[in-house]
């Protein structure tokens, strides 16, 4: 019905997918903000959920922003080399990046779990160019749904940080065999604010747990997978006019500065 809410049943990192949102709306707000994004500000208007429990500190305000301009800008950049790809969007919650970036020919899949899709089938229809699947990521036989024949990217934003590093690891050696040649843009922390998830201001109230973290992206190559590093993106890189004050200073050292990152592979 017309102006009914949509019930929210998530809970545990699923319901973390509502931190990107709020952010994307609150940014969406601003007059100067890193990012614009109005399918999100439709979409948290018509979620019936207790938005209170979302603290967004400036810290995550800044980064989810950031990360949002980085992911959308690789995204962009794959689909002008590649316009008949296949792009991949892993624990996509919400997220509206097919809104955004759609180009006409890329054949997109948003993947999470069986809850988060069927709130996403409130916000989004399925169409032969846009479809939905839901299985965890861990569950790869995901991997028998997507086309072979066709350059491919896989997109982890907000995801991976919630797995051990066994599990990314199995993952990447799933992508590798089945997709050799695609590319991942993926977002990392470092190993410092992996093992602080309760130090965390804006994941306090979620029963969800950071578990892994890399100091950089390089390390993915001694894995022993056969993954190519192609390039990381630090968030505090960017609008450093905007990087809030009580962490600035902070942000001109290195160990801080390549805290949180999003890293570019090839398989």
């Amino acid at each position: 019905m017309e102006g009914q809410k949509i019930l929210s049943q998530l809970d545990n990192v699923p319901e973390t997918l509502l931190i990107p949102l709020r952010v994307r709306y609150l940014e969406t707000q601003k007059k100067d903000g890193i990012i614009h994004d109005p399918k999100s500000v439709e979409i948290l208007d018509q979620v019936d959920y207790d938005f209170s429990k979302t603290t967004i500190s400036k810290g995550s305000q800044f980064g989810v922003s950031v990360r949002t301009e980085i992911l959308d800008e690789q995204t962009r950049k794959f689909l002008s080399k590649h316009p008949k790809a296949v792009v991949v969007n892993l624990g996509c919650g919400l997220d509206t990046r097919f809104h955004r970036l759609d180009n006409g020919s890329v054949v997109w899949f948003d993947l999470d779990l069986p809850e988060a899709i069927s709130l996403r089938k409130h916000f989004f229809p399925e169409t032969d160019r846009h479809g939905f699947i839901a299985k965890s990521v861990l569950d790869f036989s995901w991997i028998e749904e997507i086309p072979k024949d066709l350059p491919t990217l896989f997109i982890a934003e907000g995801l991976l940080m919630y797995f051990t590093e066994s599990e990314v690891r199995s993952l990447f050696e799933a992508l590798g065999e089945n997709f050799p040649k695609a590319e991942m843009v993926l977002e990392a922390m470092s190993p410092f604010v992996a093992k602080r998830t309760e130090k965390h201001p804006d994941l306090k109230n979620y029963n969800a747990t950071f578990k892994w973290g890399i100091k950089t992206g390089k390390e993915i190559e001694t894995w022993g997978l056969g993954l190519k590093f192609i390039s990381e993106d630090y968030y505090f890189d960017r609008h450093k006019n905007k990087i809030p004050f009580a962490i600035r200073t902070l942000s001109i050292f290195p160990g801080f500065r390549k805290m949180m990152k999003i890293v570019h592979l090839r398989f």
